[in-house]
């Protein structure tokens, strides 16, 4: 079994300059945790949930509501993302991809070919795929 059988596809990425608020709003419409920072179809790193948490002014901030507004909208997600985030290509057999991501402590993995960005493959993809039976041969 490889990643490329069960990898999803890229629902949607963002620049580098994108800010933290369209992280946010990336995250929420398309119900992922993290998303991948790419510019010309390269992967440069991701951002996840946490990044954007720990990026937000403390709740006991005396910022205004529109100055925190002005907070995220003008940090770009490449201050935030993580660089060089461990990446499998299509052809990797899904136990090292499961290695990978426990050893790693990571919940995506990126798929790469050629330097581009592919496909991702998600912890929680592993375990759905394992409470409907798993694939047989890993």
């Amino acid at each position: 079994m490889r990643v490329a059988e069960y990898m999803r596809s890229v629902a949607v990425s963002l620049p580098p300059a994108a800010s933290l608020a369209d992280a946010g709003e990336a995250m929420t419409a398309y119900g992922l945790p993290w998303v991948p920072v790419v510019q010309n179809g390269r992967l440069l790193g991701l951002v996840g949930a946490g990044d954007l948490a720990a990026a937000r002014p403390s709740p006991a901030t005396t910022l205004t509501v529109g100055e925190i507004t002005y907070h995220l909208t003008t940090i770009p997600v490449s201050a935030v993302m993580r660089l060089d985030p461990p990446v499998v290509a299509p052809d990797t057999p899904l136990a090292e991809a499961a290695g990978l991501l426990r050893d790693e402590s990571v919940g995506v993995l990126p798929v790469v070919e050629d330097g581009r960005l592919v496909g991702l493959l998600g912890a929680g993809d592993l375990i759905a795929l394992l409470a409907a039976g798993g694939p047989q041969g890993w």
